[in-house]
């Protein structure tokens, strides 16, 4: 297969890329190594790399995504060609478990071999494993307390001085 370049790319780099994907809370550890098998699979068959993965855990979202209101992140660093991520997106939307996903182009014009690869089997097994990353603490709102230097006579003195301006 022959690889397609933009004309913008020069000879001998690749462009880097960070991606971002968020699982439904309920992924298995058996799912995720599906889903890392399947886009490194894509990856070598696109003739990219992947430089690293780490799993930030199970964590609360900003809101509601397909009535989840937790999800797993997942952080990729791949290296390859533009042709790649589209590719990649594909495959990422056929996937059940994936609620969302995000690419961002990090350097168009990367020596690959100046980037050292950090993805191993290994790796592959402690982004897998769901119970070795903490899990985000639930944040509770804290009780409202009163300043020491207010009093509650000044605010029934502002709410006499309303009155009195309605009449």
């Amino acid at each position: 297969m022959t690889l397609s370049r933009s004309y913008q790319d020069e000879i001998g780099s690749v462009r880097e890329y960070e991606l971002i994907v968020i699982l439904r809370p309920e992924t298995s550890s058996d799912d995720i190594k599906t889903l890392i098998k399947r886009v490194s699979d894509v990856v070598e068959r696109k003739e990219g790399r992947i430089a690293s993965i780490e799993n930030w855990g199970r964590r609360r979202l900003a809101y509601e995504i397909r009535k989840e209101r937790k999800g797993i992140y997942l952080y990729w660093r791949i290296l390859g060609y533009f042709e790649l991520m589209a590719e990649v997106e594909r495959v990422l939307r056929m996937i059940e478990k994936v609620i969302r996903y995000m690419t961002i182009l990090v350097d168009a014009d990367v020596d690959p071999n100046a980037r050292p690869a950090e993805f191993s089997d290994d790796m592959v097994k402690a982004v897998a494993d769901l119970n070795a990353v903490e899990e985000e603490p639930e944040v509770k709102p804290a009780p409202e307390k009163m300043e020491e230097g207010s009093n509650d006579e000044d605010s029934d003195s502002d709410a006499d001085d309303d009155e009195e301006d309605k009449d």
